[in-house]
């Protein structure tokens, strides 16, 4: 018996404009961030998987999935987005395959990948 495609698991979805779309709002006032956000989705879960709500859940470094990386995100006391690190760069990224392709903030860590394959 096979089953159904309109089950109640969301497989395959893909968040990546989500995590474009909220870098691309540090500096902004977050209730507006947040507002359009929501306005686009279908549930708010997503967007806590960068943003931090608190201290203890601050990390620079977000990995989704296998090899996609993203800057960590938190709301500062002025409710402002900020980046947890700012200076943070494909150097950050531990590529340890060399046969996937790793991204940073969507970006393919292409140095990074030919330095694994060489070792």
């Amino acid at each position: 018996m096979r089953a159904s495609m309109h089950g109640r698991q969301n497989r395959g979805l893909d968040y990546s404009p989500l995590f474009r779309f909220l870098l691309s709002k540090v500096g902004h006032d977050w209730s507006a961030v947040h507002s359009e956000a929501c306005s686009r989705l279908d549930q708010e879960a997503p967007i806590y998987w960068l943003v931090a709500r608190s201290d203890e859940e601050k990390r620079e470094l977000v990995r989704i999935g296998e090899s996609s990386f993203y800057s960590g995100l938190f709301i500062d006391e002025h409710h402002i987005l900020r980046q947890v690190n700012p200076s943070l760069g494909p150097d950050d990224v531990d590529v340890t395959c060399s046969c996937c392709t790793y991204t940073l903030n969507g970006v393919p860590l292409l140095r990074k990948r030919e330095d694994a394959q060489r070792s």
